[in-house]
């Protein structure tokens, strides 16, 4: 009997990050279902649609909508949500950053503007919704499927991998804390559903015994936390900064220790006149915006391809659980 091929979910799997996840996951032969808002396969920002995109399945829903990806759940072997938004603004166009809308919500977070809260569309651009709850609904609902005995579940492992796309705390004052503090809190959120769902349970009750185990399902939260994402071609404007931090990354490392910015900074303000200080999952101050500038220098950027590959083989590997960090996707790729 043959084994039954892995399938992925990715959830914005036409997006920037969530298209690199879909190209790593079809060239290691598995199937793969992209879950957008538009339901289009994913094109080059020339426009054409790479070959790989052939071998995707494009659906189109959100996460808020059940009913678009109910059915998909109970045979996927793995979730990767992927969306999530750096500013609350219009900053993206054809799904993209575009670098003037960053910037300008760049600027507008420093000068303190939040834009006009009763605009079109201005809470479903919440870093609440975006950031937290779309990722929680997906594993909640990811959590509550009963995997079906003909998806390949089971051979891989009894803990479902849920992948959630979270960041380096690397972009305060210059975004607002929320930013980070949504990713964290979705973190947490995540990781608490890691327990035995009991309705998978009560799903999975009147199977016969040798089937329970390898139907009910458990997640094996996964949280990525990538720094700044370049790639040369698809987000040009990502390429200036990625070398400017490559190379401040470079230099940090040969500074001793006791005499990087981090530790200059740990015992700085815990205010800057630019810092929202805001609490984090678990109730605490975030550190101070001083050390998140200090990361920004200190932690080297991370390709796109990087990330979709760091993704990947952190669900192959049964022992990934938790935070990968940039260091830690690194050294799984054997950058360093």
């Amino acid at each position: 009997m043959s084994r039954a091929i892995p399938k992925l979910l990715v959830v914005g799997g036409n997006g920037f990050v969530g298209s690199s996840v879909a190209k790593a996951a079809v060239a290691r032969g598995w199937n793969v279902v992209s879950l957008s808002r538009s339901g289009k396969p994913f094109v080059t920002p020339a426009g054409h649609e790479p070959a790989w995109a052939s071998k995707v399945d494009w659906r189109a829903g959100t996460p808020f909508d059940p009913s678009t990806y109910s059915s998909l759940l109970p045979s996927c072997t793995a979730v990767v949500s992927t969306l999530g938004i750096l500013l609350e603004t219009n900053y993206k166009e054809k799904g993209q950053a575009n670098a003037l809308g960053v910037l300008k919500g760049v600027v507008d977070n420093v000068l303190g503007s939040r834009g006009n809260p009763l605009a079109k569309g201005a809470n479903e651009r919440s870093y609440e919704r975006m950031n937290r709850d779309a990722a929680v609904t997906m594993a909640s609902a990811f959590v509550n499927s009963v995997a079906s005995l003909g998806s390949d579940v089971g051979s891989f492992s009894r803990r479902s991998p849920f992948v959630y796309i979270s960041a380096e705390d690397i972009f305060r004052p210059f975004v607002p804390s929320r930013y980070i503090s949504t990713k964290r809190q979705a973190e947490a959120l995540i990781a608490s559903l890691s327990q035995p769902s009991t309705s998978s349970y009560e799903a999975a009750a009147e199977l016969p015994p040798s089937q329970t185990r390898r139907t009910t399902r458990t997640l094996r939260p996964i949280f990525i936390r990538p720094s700044l994402i370049y790639h040369p071609h698809l987000a040009p404007a990502t390429t200036l900064p990625a070398t400017l931090f490559e190379a401040t990354s470079k230099i940090h490392r040969m500074i001793p220790p006791p005499l990087r910015l981090e530790s200059l900074f740990a015992g700085g303000p815990a205010r800057s006149p630019f810092q929202q200080q805001r609490l984090d999952a678990q109730g605490e101050e975030l550190p101070s915006a001083f050390q998140s500038m200090a990361s920004l220098f200190a932690i080297p950027p991370i390709h796109v391809d990087a990330v979709g590959q760091a993704v990947m083989r952190s669900i192959e590997d049964e022992g990934v659980e938790g935070v990968v960090d940039v260091e830690r996707m690194r050294s799984m790729l054997g950058f360093d």
